[in-house]
């Protein structure tokens, strides 16, 4: 098997790409390049034959029993009457049932999960105009329909969002709390904002107690435009990335994508428009009970509080630089500062 025209790569990349098709009976020659990926594995588009595929190599999911869980949704969900496409990893050749393997990775010297799935065409959308967002809130709601009577055997690994005290060993509550009081010098960049965070953040962790008598059920837990494809009718035609599907609140599935929504650079009458829509979107598909509206405007918050004891981790670990935590800070700083201002709009709009 030789490789056609995939220079870009260098020769730990080719290695791995080689030793993972051969592994599942590929012989004939192919090529690749570097896909766009995500912050939590490493992507390659790679073809052969004239026939597309996407290797995954996880990177924070490089743990089996989550890969295992993750794969079991997706054959559900492929056995489903869910009406758009996800991700469908192909099969080894040796055992049917087996959809990743464990290869050396020769740069790290550890060993990665690797995962090949077949190609779907689609490209990720941008919200140009309000309406796309009730797109996404319907999709969203289609999926959290499904996903609500998916038949799954094995646990979840990760917990709910509201259990964020036992997400992150390197970034507890507590943690957060030092390190919003005494910044390390890798976050001294964004210091003014953990320290503005560090007088709204006792409340919004004691906000989350009683959330496990709330409606639960399976979700995606990560619905954003980077994780959706559309048609080039700009149509939402697949969803991805379900490394994150878990037990969880049902509503977290519109929180999510509305707390995405907060920091896009956009006007505010356009903003309270795409709120407004994706809502709507949403609750076309799925009734929600008046106590899970009540605590959205919480959920969005803590949404973007689990991406930044996320990416704090990873800082911890070694796994990012500083300026990707430094963001993410700055991210949940705005929201805080926007619900502030605007908590009281927001309750009048999902009554």
């Amino acid at each position: 098997m030789h490789i056609i025209d995939s220079g870009s790569l260098n020769n730990s990349e080719q290695q791995l790409i080689s030793t993972v098709l051969s592994s599942y009976g590929f012989t004939s020659n192919w090529k690749a390049q570097r896909g766009k990926g995500g912050m939590n594995n490493s992507t390659f588009m790679v073809e052969i034959n004239e026939e597309c595929y996407v290797l995954r190599q996880y990177e924070t999911h490089n743990d089996p029993m989550k890969i295992a869980y993750e794969h079991e949704v997706l054959s559900a969900l492929s056995r489903s009457e869910f009406e758009l496409d996800v991700p469908v990893p192909v099969s080894l050749p040796e055992d049917k049932h087996a959809t990743f393997l464990a290869v050396q990775d020769h740069s790290s010297g550890r060993s990665k999960i690797v995962t090949l799935f077949h190609y779907r065409e689609g490209h990720n959308p941008v919200w140009n105009t309000p309406e796309q967002l009730s797109g996404l809130g319907r999709v969203a709601g289609m999926l959290s329909s499904v996903m609500a009577r998916l038949p799954i055997s094995l646990a979840p690994v990760y917990p709910p969002y509201y259990q964020i005290q036992e997400a992150y060993p390197l970034c507890s509550p507590e943690k957060l709390l030092q390190l919003c009081t005494s910044p390390p010098d890798t976050l001294m960049a964004c210091a003014d904002d953990l320290h503005k965070l560090q007088e709204v953040l006792p409340d919004l962790f004691h906000t989350l107690r009683g959330m496990e008598d709330l409606p639960h059920q399976l979700v995606h837990g990560d619905l954003n435009a980077s994780n959706v494809l559309a048609d080039s009718q700009d149509i939402l035609c697949a969803i991805l990335d379900f490394e994150f599907a878990t037990w969880d609140l049902r509503v977290m599935e519109l929180a999510v994508p509305m707390s995405d929504l907060l920091t896009m650079d956009k006007e505010q009458a356009w903003m309270w428009e795409a709120l407004e829509g994706l809502i709507q979107g949403f609750r076309q598909q799925v009734s929600l009970e008046p106590e899970e509206l009540s605590v959205i405007p919480t959920l969005i918050l803590l949404r973007s509080l689990d991406v930044v004891m996320h990416f704090i981790s990873r800082l911890f670990e070694g796994t990012d630089e500083p300026e990707v935590a430094v963001q993410q800070i700055r991210k949940l700083r705005e929201r805080v500062d926007w619900m502030k201002g605007n908590e009281k709009r927001l309750r009048k709009l999902l009554i």
